[in-house]
């Protein structure tokens, strides 16, 4: 008797073994994730990343063998990053995909290689299309030319997305959504860049306030040769260029040349007490916000941006090179010495 319980109760736990874990099965499959793995070859430490719009998922990698794996929740279909080193490339991933990678970061783009993402081999094939053709400027072409150069150029392209339409709409939506804003972004750069004052020309005219609350306009120091640095103290490559300005501040100091510094910090007291700690010389003026009409004159869409303007208020360059370019001296010492 005490037999027949003891395997009743063997049953009965087998049983519920089973049922715990098909319960688990369920559950696991109730949730939407997508699984990774991968080999790197050359490995650059021992952790991969991969930034999808909401998260970033982060994991080991054996540095002997150069293999991973991951797998996350991802419960809709979008673009994500995979990151090694400093190097990383564009993936798409869809809920419950299975998706293995294999790269060798001494030829990062070259050699990633994707199973079980039809989208992502795409997206790296696109990447080395791009880089093999000669693509021509589309800002030095006339505006009207435009759209026959972009036929031209992703005609090809389009052409292979095209595939993805039946089997994978939500991929071709979404490359499409970010192909359309890319032309437009290009036509409306274009269109800005074709507005801008050339050089012998007048600028656009610009007013901001100094720490002391008075308005510095850029027409204020027509008769002096003009450095304008648009700058952010969160912008680490502007940071970098204070102690190269410094110096040719210090380089020029009693010469006719005004050091115009344009800060776009939004945090007057962060600027201020930067400009004390770095003992920063010159003029300096703050917007108190990226979106100004400067901004939009100068198409300006990334920092620093250096300008030069000569003593008679024209335009002599609104691309300068850097403090720390060792082509900004001799630009300067020949503006100085022109009378």
């Amino acid at each position: 008797m005490k037999n027949l319980k003891e395997i009743v109760f063997a049953v009965l736990a087998v049983i519920l073994v089973v049922l715990i874990i098909k319960g688990e099965r369920i559950d696991r499959t109730a949730v939407s994730s997508v699984k990774i793995t991968g080999v790197v070859e050359n490995p650059i430490g021992d952790t991969v990343k991969f930034h999808g719009p909401d998260s970033t998922y982060i994991t080991n990698l054996d540095t002997v063998t150069g293999i991973f794996s991951i797998e996350f929740d991802w419960d809709s279909a979008a673009f994500l990053s995979f990151f090694h080193g400093v190097e990383s490339t564009k993936m798409y991933a869809k809920p419950n995909d299975v998706i293995q990678l294999s790269i060798n970061t001494e030829e990062f783009d070259e050699t990633v290689q994707y199973t079980g993402s039809r989208e992502s081999s795409f997206l790296a094939w696109k990447y080395m299309y791009d880089e093999e053709n000669d693509w021509p400027d589309i800002y030095k072409l006339p505006y009207e030319s435009l759209d026959s150069v972009f036929e031209a150029e992703f005609g090809i392209v389009l052409s292979r997305v095209e595939r993805f339409k039946k089997f994978s709409p939500e991929f071709y939506e979404a490359y499409m959504a970010e192909h359309n804003e890319s032309i437009e972004y290009s036509k409306n750069r274009h269109k800005a860049l074709s507005a801008l004052p050339k050089a012998g020309e007048d600028p656009f005219d610009f007013t901001f306030s100094d720490r002391d609350g008075n308005d510095v306009s850029l027409s204020d120091f027509i008769g002096s040769l003009v450095y304008v640095d648009v700058w952010a103290t969160w912008c680490g490559p502007c940071v970098y260029e204070v102690p190269f300005l410094i110096e040719i501040e210090e380089e020029y100091e009693g010469q006719n040349i005004t050091f115009l510094s344009v800060s776009v910090d939004t945090d007057a007291e962060v600027w201020m007490n930067f400009i004390d700690e770095k003992g920063m010389h010159g003029v300096h003026v703050n917007t108190g916000s990226w979106k100004t009409q400067m901004m939009d004159d100068y198409a300006i869409n990334g920092i620093p941006r250096f300008m030069i303007f000569d003593a008679e208020g024209k335009v002599v360059n609104l691309n300068a090179p850097r403090p720390s370019s060792e082509k900004i001296r001799p630009i300067l010492d020949g503006l100085l010495s022109e009378k």
